[in-house]
């Protein structure tokens, strides 16, 4: 992994690391408060040796003391010195507890040697020091004392006493939220990085291309707002969202130029990836751009195409397959007759058979000569097989994909569904995308300069409108005046009549 990788990953798992960081914090924030306050207090003492006059003596003399003081590091922490001092200060605790409350050190190349004790009680802990420290200086000159009698070769003696401490050494607030907040963001930052590798999910085009070895016709932005306006290319042509459905439908026209494509499956992995809000906006975009369309309702088990799109589901596929209803009282005008819409009609108990059926082939057959494009909307690939039987008899079917939330192992068995039914993959499309916020800022800015008055922009004759463009006369726009003004586009015809 890069660098970029690293930073990607702590874009996308932010929560879980602010989880961490949290955490942390007051895990140290807890340890800090319930930490029982410590005070040290330090006694110094004096190593030196017994020489003669000589200088040759003094100097060995010295050095044997500074390599004393090594030694006499471990022994201010025994367990003798531990019992020495419970019985100079009269204290009912084990000598390995007050053995395990002292410590020492020394300066390097110094005959300087330090105690250190502590203890809940700054009083108790200038106690501890000091008689830990006239115990060492009394036991250093009985070890030292010559077999012979004498002087003790090497004294110990204490040069300054311990004082009762002026504040606790721990705990220590600052450091321990500092060590906390570490130990978060790397936690936080571990638990997130194993996240992203054990998710499967797919995050972007390039999983979609790697699994299907189709064309990634397009991603769908994530908009709260859908739930409420299915519908975002008809109620809101000038957003991010309807500029991408318009660049799948230029895409899809480009799959397989040799051979138009006039009947299109959509349908998904799973449940709940956005499949029929897809082709509902797929579908009014590429009416908008003049061709005869006719979305099909073929999800014959959790049929929304109708409600989305607000027309009666009552009679539509089901009706005409059955003969109770002729195909063009079946089939439904949608907002002016922009395009068409045949809904799936009364549920059957047997909808595989039914799509698989003579009366479905000879429907699908009548309805390629009367419009350029029939877009079935079928049911997930994964719960039914519907989708790849119906796919079967059309030109190709179109896999859309959550982001986040559909596997890779679940994209690679839908398209294996495909392929076992001789069904092609035309694309695939990404929806409920996170939209970067520097996306929404330069489309608002480019249709910002759209809206200003003709005066205050330089003219451009003969240029061409775009779709969700709008016109202006002299005096700039007025209310109401947007209209879309299609953009003849290749693959599909271009005359507009309502089959009745």
């Amino acid at each position: 992994m890069t660098l970029h990788d690293y930073l990607q990953v702590a874009r996308e798992r932010w929560k879980t690391i602010l989880v961490g960081l949290l955490l942390g914090i007051a895990t140290a924030a807890t340890v800090t408060w319930t930490m029982v306050p410590q005070y040290s207090a330090q006694a110094t003492i004096y190593i030196s040796s017994h020489a003669t006059g000589d200088l040759t003596d003094a100097y060995q003399g010295n050095r044997l003391s500074a390599d004393k003081v090594k030694s006499y590091t471990q022994l201010l922490t025994s367990r003798r010195i531990g019992q020495d001092v419970v019985d100079r200060l009269g204290l009912n605790v084990p000598a390995d507890e007050v053995a395990g409350q002292l410590s020492s050190s020394s300066e390097p190349e110094t005959v300087l040697l330090s105690v250190q004790a502590t203890d809940p009680s700054p009083a108790r802990a200038r106690d501890l020091a000091n008689a830990a420290a006239g115990s060492f200086t009394g036991l250093v000159g009985q070890l030292e004392r010559p077999a012979a009698g004498g002087p003790p070769t090497v004294t110990a003696q204490v040069v300054e006493s311990a004082r009762i401490p002026g504040g606790p050494v721990s705990p220590r607030p600052v450091l321990n939220i500092a060590v906390g907040v570490l130990l978060g963001l790397l936690g936080g930052y571990g638990a997130a990085m194993a996240r992203h590798l054990l998710d499967t999910s797919i995050k972007s085009q390039q999983d979609l291309a790697k699994i299907t070895d189709t064309p990634h016709l397009g991603n769908v932005a994530f908009d709260p707002e859908v739930p409420k306006r299915p519908l975002t290319v008809h109620t809101d042509p000038q957003s991010p969202r309807s500029e991408e459905f318009r660049k799948i439908r230029t895409n899809l026209q480009f799959v397989d130029v040799d051979s138009p494509n006039k009947a299109i499956v959509v349908t998904s992995a799973i449940p709940d990836e956005g499949k029929t809000t897809t082709l509902c906006n797929i579908a009014i975009a590429v009416a908008q751009a003049g061709s005869r369309v006719l979305v099909v309702e073929t999800d014959l088990r959790r049929p929304r195409a109708a409600h989305y799109l607000g027309v009666e589901g009552a009679v539509g596929v089901t009706s005409v397959l059955s003969g109770r209803v002729s195909l063009s009282d079946a089939v439904q005008p949608w907002n002016f007759n922009m395009l068409d819409v045949l809904a799936s009609g009364p549920i059957p108990p047997n909808p595989s058979e039914l799509l698989a059926s003579q009366q479905m082939s000879t429907l699908l057959k009548e309805l390629r000569g009367r419009y350029d494009l029939i877009i079935f909307d079928a049911p997930p690939l994964l719960p039914v097989t519907d989708a790849a039987v119906l796919g079967a008899q059309c030109d190709g079917a179109l896999i859309v994909a959550r982001h986040g939330k559909t596997t890779t192992n679940q994209v690679k068995a839908a398209v294996s569904a495909l392929e076992a039914a001789s069904v092609r993959t035309l694309g695939t499309v990404l929806t409920m995308v996170p939209q970067p916020k520097s996306t929404s800022y330069y489309h608002y800015y480019y249709y910002s300069e759209e809206r200003r008055p003709a005066a205050a922009r330089p003219a451009q004759r003969g240029a061409a409108t775009e779709v969700g463009q709008t016109t202006t006369n002299g005096h700039g726009e007025q209310p109401g005046q947007q209209q879309p003004i299609p953009v003849p586009e290749q693959g599909w015809r271009h005359e507009r009549h309502h089959v009745r």
